[in-house]
C-alpha cells in the first residue's frame, strides 16, 4: 500500500509539473494538486510555505505511523509463531483478529459450530494452541497497538486531503480578491494620485 501511495505522490508531481510548464493552470487548481504551489504563483510565499511544510509534515507522520504498524505487525506474528505456533503465510487479518480471541483452533472452531457460523470454521492448516492466557493477551495487546497505528495513518491521509482542499479553496479566494481589486495611478505635473476600486 505504502508503495503504491508513493508511486502515486511521484507521479502526480511529474505530470503536474509538465502541465504547469505547457499550460497556465488557475491557482486553485495548482493548490489542489499541490498545498502552497497556487499560493506561490499568486506571490504569497509565507502562505505558500505554511502549506507546503503542513503538507511535508502531514507525509512524515504518515510514514512514521505506517513504519510503526509494520514493525508492530511483525512483532505480533513473530510472538505468534514462538508461542501458539502458528505459520503466517497466507492470512488475513481477521485470523489474526481470532487467535488473540481464542486460546486454539479447537475452541474457536466449537464455538463457532455452536453458533453455525460454518464459514469461519478453520481447517489445520490454520492451526494455533497458545501456551498461556496471558501469552494470548500480550500478543492481542500487540495486534491492537498496530491496528490503531494503521488507523492514525489514515486520519493523517484524510488531513492530507484536507491540507489540498483548503489551500485549494485559499487560492481561489485570493485569485478572486486580486480581481476584485483594482489599482490606478494618476499623475500630471503637480500631483500624483492612487484610485483603489474594489468590485462587490
Amino acid at each position: 500500500m505504502l508503495k503504491k501511495i508513493i508511486s502515486n505522490v511521484i507521479l502526480i508531481l511529474f505530470i503536474s509539473n509538465f502541465i504547469f510548464a505547457k499550460n497556465k493552470i488557475h491557482p486553485a487548481l495548482k493548490s489542489a494538486i499541490i498545498p502552497g504551489y497556487g499560493e506561490s504563483s499568486l506571490s504569497k510565499p509565507n502562505q505558500s510555505r505554511f502549506f507546503n511544510l503542513l503538507e511535508l509534515t502531514l507525509w512524515s507522520t504518515f510514514l512514521g505511523f505506517h513504519t510503526f504498524a509494520d514493525h508492530k505487525k511483525s512483532k505480533y506474528k513473530s510472538y505468534a509463531a514462538k508461542y501458539a505456533g502458528t505459520n503466517s503465510e497466507n492470512k488475513d487479518h481477521k485470523y489474526w483478529v481470532d487467535i488473540g480471541n481464542y486460546l486454539s483452533l479447537e475452541y474457536h472452531n466449537e464455538e463457532h459450530l455452536r453458533w453455525r457460523q460454518i464459514n469461519d470454521i478453520y481447517d489445520q492448516e490454520f492451526n494455533w494452541a497458545w501456551k498461556s492466557k496471558n501469552h494470548m493477551r500480550k500478543f492481542e495487546k500487540m495486534r491492537i497497538e498496530s491496528d490503531q497505528f494503521i488507523k492514525f495513518g489514515e486520519y493523517t491521509l484524510g488531513m492530507i486531503t484536507l491540507n489540498h482542499i483548503i489551500s485549494s479553496i485559499n487560492s481561489l479566494y485570493l485569485t478572486k480578491l486580486n480581481d476584485d481589486l483594482k489599482i490606478y495611478s494618476f499623475s500630471n505635473n503637480k500631483d500624483f494620485t492612487f484610485q483603489l476600486l474594489y468590485n462587490f
